[in-house]
């Protein structure tokens, strides 16, 4: 039986995770008449979003009228026992696990509650990955608003917590990429330890996003976010050396959709041609580079994966759930996957369930 592993799977922290900071540290909510949930760090707002949907397989983030609460939202999200019986029913032997309000934290200001909150989060995490280590894989949030603090939560998050994962937001920080020169201990630090690197985005209006500076829509956010901000994070952490100066150490690109990389590899490859002299940094082709150390993540449900993967590279492919979140699809997230792959040889089909992930996160 082939092995099958979620590489996007989400938690749904509780309040309860953050009150034992400091009130201008502690993450508060107010709902609003039209069912919007407006996030605060301190006095600062961070988002402004219906947060039940984050909970709602299936939901759609329009019917405001109708909004969950988040604490009516699906329990497997807050509960790891529920989540592992979810699992039993999808098939899915292996998730690795990424937050949901984490995923706002990227626009706090302040540095000192960017720490706080991280610290709390990776405390819950590790609690609610201890129920079964051996199916839960927690990646760690690190608080990019201060590098120093970053390093330090890694080492803290492998040696203690044991992770062995780290996530980030792919947008500017405080407005630094994630490739600034600031950054350089952080990945030295996760490669020495191994711990790999999951990038995720999430569409927010608080954190610098591509397409905000032109006409606002949602939709049209949601759908240009993912893939625009994970193809410029993909291109820095290249060009600027990232990749060449730690060879060893595993990026994950995820909630993307895969069609953006064959293309976006064949476009930066294209481009070294007449550009390579601005690249000081780099000693291979993108393409190179993306094949020795990259993984991208396709959605369930994206026809072209059999088309794509002998451009992606069979050995880069994993597939992520999202679960719980509103665009996931629960129950039958693995069966549309292998509804999607049955063009596919078999052995590519088991390595997309669940034999890259394992080599992506270095599982057992």
């Amino acid at each position: 039986m082939d092995r099958v592993i979620d590489a996007d799977g989400h938690v749904l922290e509780p309040m309860s995770a953050w009150q034992a900071l400091p009130d201008e540290q502690r993450l508060r909510t107010t709902r609003d008449a039209f069912g919007l949930d407006h996030v605060f760090v301190g006095d600062q707002e961070i988002a402004t979003v219906s947060l039940g949907f984050l909970g709602t397989p299936g939901s759609r983030m329009n019917d405001l009228e109708h909004s969950p609460r988040y604490d009516d939202a699906q329990p497997g999200g807050f509960d790891a026992r529920v989540r592992l019986t979810d699992m039993d029913a999808e098939g899915i032997d292996v998730a690795a696990l990424y937050p949901s309000l984490g995923l706002n934290f990227w626009a706090v200001e302040d540095p000192a509650a960017a720490v706080g909150l991280a610290r709390a989060y990776n405390h819950w995490l590790a609690a609610y990955c201890d129920t079964d280590r051996a199916r839960l894989f927690g990646a760690a949030m690190l608080p990019f608003q201060e590098a120093g603090a970053s390093v330090a939560e890694i080492r803290r998050a492998h040696d203690e917590l044991g992770f062995h994962a780290a996530f980030i937001r792919p947008n500017p920080c405080l407005g630094r990429s994630i490739s600034h020169t600031a950054y350089e201990p952080v990945w030295e630090a996760a490669e020495e330890l191994g711990m790999t690197i999951g990038i995720h985005e999430g569409s927010a209006t608080t954190i610098t996003t591509l397409g905000m500076d032109r006409p606002f829509n949602p939709l049209i956010l949601h759908a240009v976010s993912h893939p625009f901000e994970q193809m410029l994070a993909c291109a820095q952490l290249m060009v600027f050396g990232v990749m060449e100066r730690h060879p060893a150490l595993h990026f994950v690109f995820l909630e993307a959709g895969g069609g953006w990389a064959p293309y976006w590899m064949y476009r930066l490859d294209e481009q070294l041609h007449g550009f390579g002299g601005f690249c000081p940094d780099m000693r291979l082709k993108p393409s190179e580079y993306f094949a020795r150390q990259c993984w991208v993540s396709f959605e369930i449900d994206e026809p072209t994966l059999p088309a794509l993967a002998p451009f992606v590279g069979e050995d880069r492919i994993v597939w992520g759930s999202d679960y719980p979140h509103h665009d996931a699809t629960f129950p039958g997230a693995v069966k549309e996957l292998r509804h999607v792959m049955a063009p596919l040889a078999p052995a590519v089909q088991a390595k997309i369930l669940g034999e890259n992930a394992a080599t992506l996160y270095r599982m057992s």
